[in-house]
């Protein structure tokens, strides 16, 4: 009885454990933009300085 117990508890953990969600997002500021894609990717935006 014990083992199924443990067999139980564990099924419940092993999914919630194995699979994380994707995770996005993008932080941007007067000289350009950070992007964290769901794939793992960073991309870096540099925007140019206006010479005015």
């Amino acid at each position: 009885m014990k083992h199924l117990i443990l067999l139980a508890a564990l099924s419940l953990f092993i999914p919630a454990c194995a699979t994380q969600p994707p995770v996005s997002g993008s932080i941007s500021n007067k000289m350009g933009t950070l992007k964290l894609l769901p794939d793992g990717r960073i991309e870096i935006v540099i925007e140019p300085r206006s010479g005015k």
